[in-house]
C-alpha cells in the first residue's frame, strides 16, 4: 500500500512539472475586417544592395539614337564619305540610345535577410535609407501579404 502512494505521488508530481514547461509563444495574431496581422522579430543575418534590370526596351532609345547619330554623321565630309559617316552615326547613335534606355530601366534597392526565433529565414525588400545593419534585432509585420521590416 505504501508501495501504491509512493507511485501515485511520483507520478503526480511528474505531471505537475510537466504542465510547468514552457513551449515557445506563437507570434502574434491580430485579426481584423482588414485582414489578418502577424508580428514576429528576428534578427539581421544579411544586408545587401541589389541593382535589377527591368530587361524591357521600347526601342524609343535606339531609334532616336540612331536618327541624331545619323544626322550627326552625315555632317561630316561630302559625298560618299558623308554617306558612310551617316551610317556610322547612325549604329553607333542606335547603340548609345539603348544603353541609356536600358540605364534608366534599372532600380537600385536593399534585401534584407532576417533569421526568425524558430530558425526560418526570410529575405525583404526595404528601402535603402533604412541602414539595418547584420546582428541587429528587427520586428517583421505582415498583413495581407505585404511584410514592413522596423526595428
Amino acid at each position: 500500500m505504501h508501495f501504491k502512494s509512493l507511485t501515485m505521488t511520483a507520478i503526480l508530481a511528474a505531471l505537475a512539472l510537466a504542465a510547468c514547461s514552457s513551449t515557445p509563444a506563437p507570434p502574434p495574431v491580430t485579426s481584423s475586417t482588414q485582414g489578418v496581422t502577424m508580428v514576429q522579430t528576428g534578427q539581421v543575418t544579411e544586408v545587401k544592395d541589389v541593382t535589377r534590370h527591368d530587361g524591357r526596351s521600347t526601342g524609343l532609345g535606339s531609334f532616336i539614337g540612331s536618327i541624331l547619330g545619323g544626322i550627326a554623321g552625315s555632317n561630316i565630309g561630302s559625298g560618299t564619305g558623308s554617306a558612310v559617316a551617316g551610317i556610322g552615326g547612325a549604329i553607333a547613335g542606335g547603340m548609345a540610345g539603348q544603353h541609356a534606355e536600358q540605364s534608366n530601366s534599372s532600380t537600385n534597392r536593399t534585401e534584407v535577410t532576417v533569421r526568425f526565433d524558430n530558425g526560418e529565414a526570410r529575405t525583404y525588400a526595404v528601402a535603402a535609407e533604412d541602414n539595418f545593419r547584420v546582428g541587429e534585432t528587427v520586428r517583421v509585420t505582415s498583413s495581407n501579404g505585404v511584410a514592413r521590416v522596423t526595428r
